[in-house]
């Protein structure tokens, strides 16, 4: 009793399943057996021209090739598919669904290949096609038409403007089609020998400008008024260096509003500055006082009264008394 139950329960399932797929069955048939019938009658009468030896199957287009493989390959899935609804059994997860959605997304993805290669393909069936109907016409007539339409076979080839890469096409225009240049900026690509060269130069014009003798040609060339110093050895090369190192650090101690520590080396370089530039100032110190005793000393050898040695000697006093004064 309880096996009949049950099976009367899957008869029922069963039918109440086939009237829900039947219509959707019905019009998948329908649309199926029309395009067999439309494929039925394209591959009869390729295979005749074929086993005649009018249409030649080498050297043909290799994604025309590959493509139809695709859809030999979605016919025979979709046909399983179609089958094993008609016998009732179930398709979820099985491997036809895969293969079904992996050949439908190929196609998909090949549909602008299939867009741009339709002219060089259509161009190409046209002169098979023009070359075949040209067998059957007798020579004189294709010499005749020949002449006249040489040109128009070769300019047939032309390339197609139609078929250009849209991003290229508009890779300069804006939304509204206004021009916007590209923002990239030309890069200049500077290389160790030019870099070189440079710094050489730079070099070459910091050791011109910092050369005592070029300042003086400079200055001359230039008409500018002669620079009197009071002190001799503040041109050299060390003098220079310290000068700038001063300036950069006063320059960063009105920035900052500080005083910069010193460091016993700075204070050692400005010791060693100072007496290059003030170790000659005390060798002309007593050179007046000199030569007036020099002189006084020629006079008394040449005969002179006291009076003038009194007058030597008071001046002698005199110049002594100034001498500590101005110290």
């Amino acid at each position: 009793m309880t096996a009949a139950v049950a099976g009367a329960d899957d008869e029922r399932k069963a039918q109440a399943l086939v009237r829900d797929d039947a219509p959707k069955l019905l019009a998948a048939l329908k649309e199926m057996k029309d395009g067999l019938d439309l494929v039925r009658s394209k591959v009869e009468s390729l295979t005749r021209k074929v086993r005649k030896n009018q249409l030649p199957t080498g050297d043909g287009i290799g994604y025309l090739e590959a493509k139809h493989h695709l859809l030999l390959s979605y016919c025979q899935d979709l046909v399983y598919y179609l089958l094993r609804k008609a016998k009732g059994l179930s398709v979820d997860g099985h491997p036809v669904v895969r293969s079904l959605v992996e050949i439908r997304l190929f196609l998909e993805k090949i549909r602008p290949i299939d867009k741009k290669m339709e002219y060089q393909i259509q161009k190409l069936t046209n002169a098979a096609d023009g070359a075949a109907a040209q067998d059957k016409v007798p020579d004189d007539e294709v010499n005749v038409k020949g002449r006249q339409q040489g040109e128009d076979d070769l300019l047939g080839y032309r390339p197609n403007p139609d078929m250009m890469d849209p991003k290229i096409v508009s890779e300069g225009q804006g939304k509204d089609g206004i021009y916007v240049p590209p923002r990239i900026g030309p890069a200049a690509m500077d290389d160790s020998h030019s870099k070189d060269a440079v710094r050489k130069e730079k070099r070459l014009l910091r050791m011109a400008t910092e050369n005592p003798y070029f300042k003086e040609m400079i200055d001359d060339a230039a008409d500018r008024p002669e620079e009197w110093k009071e002190t001799a050895g503040d041109e050299s090369k060390e003098f220079m260096a310290y000068m700038r190192q001063r300036e950069k650090q006063e320059k960063a101690e009105e920035e900052l509003f500080t005083r910069a520590p010193v460091t016993k080396r700075e204070k050692y370089m400005e010791k060693q500055m100072k007496k290059q530039l003030h170790g000659l100032q005390g060798l002309t110190d007593g050179f007046d006082l000199g030569m007036n005793t020099l002189l006084d000393g020629e006079k008394e050898d040449d005969g002179g009264s006291s009076e003038p040695r009194r007058q030597s000697a008071g001046r002698r006093k005199h110049q002594k008394g100034g001498k500590r004064k101005r110290h």
